[in-house]
């Protein structure tokens, strides 16, 4: 099975196609509001995250980890390309290859000044390969709707069906509000942060990370008027990761079920609220999870993560993890 698209008549579709920006300079495209869409073949998820430092929405990258995703992204297109048919130009690959080269260049500079760049290069790359992975799970989605076919096209409506069907996060309500992820700065905590308290729906990690995102936060900061304090979110696969492998009692983690890698036991590669992407494996008596198959949302309380021998992490079932698992 191989992944196929058009590159002209994609870039054709981008340039004809309008998009509208936000008051932070985010862009989405215009017929469906969407910051990724398959249907109108545009993606703005990297552009508008450099929109969302500029604007002071989010703790600006160091100059090491814009240069490892930009290795990463270069790393992942040229292993991309290889998939494709037909193939890209030379001219493409030509173009990706002095991006690594370039990219490369910058992180060698930034390894002799003592930076860590063995660890923004590997989460970029492990960043890039969730997109990778994506594009696996909605070919094996269509593979199964057309098993003599052997050419997936990219990009329309189908894909974007296909994405909605097996590939997107988990819905959240945006009557509910995290508290255990820092909304600057991004970093997760085991222990509740303080919120806004004035929307009452983000939180931070301290009064530095409140201070710097204020002037980018206000513009959306609407009073929360309920009765109550809102409802907490689902708990995100970092999050959970920062409960250090114990239960995170009276929580629950939510993710949809998206590229199956069974073999002898169910293992799905699966996608939290955030498109964060971690495995699960099933280790019950039955080596599997009722119900559960491709696009299953999962609903666990009381989760706890968890590392795996070859090198992967997220979670493992056990039997006596059932009764507080839902699949939907």
């Amino acid at each position: 099975l191989r992944s196929a698209s058009s590159t002209t008549q994609t870039h054709n579709r981008y340039l004809e196609m309008e998009i509208v920006t936000d008051e932070f300079n985010r862009c989405f495209c215009k017929a469906h509001r969407r910051e990724i869409c398959h249907e109108c073949c545009m993606s703005f998820d990297v552009t508008n995250r450099m929109a969302e430092e500029e604007a002071g929405l989010i703790k600006k990258r160091t100059p090491w980890e814009v240069a490892a995703e930009e290795k990463a992204i270069a790393y992942v297109s040229l292993r991309g390309m290889e998939r494709m048919h037909p193939r890209p130009s030379e001219e493409t690959f030509a173009m990706n290859r002095k991006y690594l080269e370039d990219a490369d260049k910058k992180l060698q500079k930034f390894a002799r000044e003592g930076h860590d760049v063995e660890t923004a290069f590997r989460k970029a790359v492990e960043k890039q390969q969730e997109s990778t992975l994506q594009m696996d799970a909605m070919t094996q989605a269509w593979r199964k709707e057309n098993p003599h076919s052997n050419t997936f096209e990219v990009g329309g409506p189908e894909t974007q069906r296909l994405y909605e069907q097996v590939a997107a996060p988990p819905k959240s309500s945006s009557r509910r509000g995290d508290f255990y992820t820092c909304d600057y700065c991004k970093k997760p905590s085991a222990a509740e942060l303080k919120c806004c308290a004035r929307c009452k729906k983000v939180a931070y990690c301290n009064k530095d990370c409140q201070k710097a995102a204020w002037k980018a936060h206000k513009k959306t900061c609407i009073p929360w008027t309920g009765t109550k304090d809102p409802k907490e979110l689902a708990l995100t696969w970092d999050e959970l990761e920062a409960f250090g492998g114990f239960p995170a009692e009276g929580k629950v983690l939510e993710i949809r079920a998206m590229l199956d890698e069974s073999m002898m036991r169910q293992v799905f590669q699966c996608k939290d609220r955030l498109g964060k992407l971690r495995r699960i494996a099933a280790y019950t008596n039955s080596r599997g999870i009722p119900g559960l198959q491709q696009g299953s949302i999962i609903k666990w309380k009381n989760p706890k993560f968890h590392y795996f021998m070859d090198g992967s992490s997220g979670a493992r079932i056990e039997e006596e993890d059932l009764p507080n698992i839902t699949v939907s």
